[in-house]
């Protein structure tokens, strides 16, 4: 008959399937079984952090590398000079950034946000978080 040549075969398969399956299912002593999370185990919620549904978090450089992230808005750089908004408000101008800090402009007005500080830029409350080697992220939020 034909039929037991094949039989070490498929019995040497159904083998090897049932040992990589029970290799999957193992565990290692002393290690937490997966799925089942104790109480200290669970993440805890993270604090309020970044922008408000309409703000905005930015990072960008002296380069005039720049990115954000939250209420959207524009970024346009001429002649070397970047701008940004937030949201649908107004352009505001990145001048400087260096080690006191982010110096912006808007409406004529000059104005440089040192690290860990907020002030008032325009029509925003801007929010330096950090400054490192000519880069720095900060949050934009409507004053008001």
């Amino acid at each position: 008959m034909k039929i037991f040549p094949a039989l070490p075969r498929l019995l040497a398969g159904v083998a090897a399937a049932a040992l990589l399956t029970s290799a999957c299912s193992t565990t290692v002593p002393g290690e937490p079984t997966p799925g089942a999370a104790s109480p200290s185990a669970q993440a805890a919620p993270a604090p309020d952090s970044g922008p408000s549904a309409s703000g905005c978090e930015v990072r960008a450089s002296s380069s005039g590398s720049i990115s954000s992230s939250g209420a959207g808005g524009r970024t346009v750089t001429t002649n070397g000079r970047t701008s940004f908004s937030c949201g649908s408000g107004p352009l505001i101008a990145i001048e400087a950034i260096d080690g006191s800090g982010v110096t912006f402009s808007a409406d004529g007005a000059t104005a440089t946000v040192a690290p860990g500080s907020a002030a008032a830029v325009g029509p925003y409350r801007i929010t330096v978080g950090s400054v490192d080697g000519g880069a720095a992220e900060f949050e934009v939020e409507p004053a008001g």
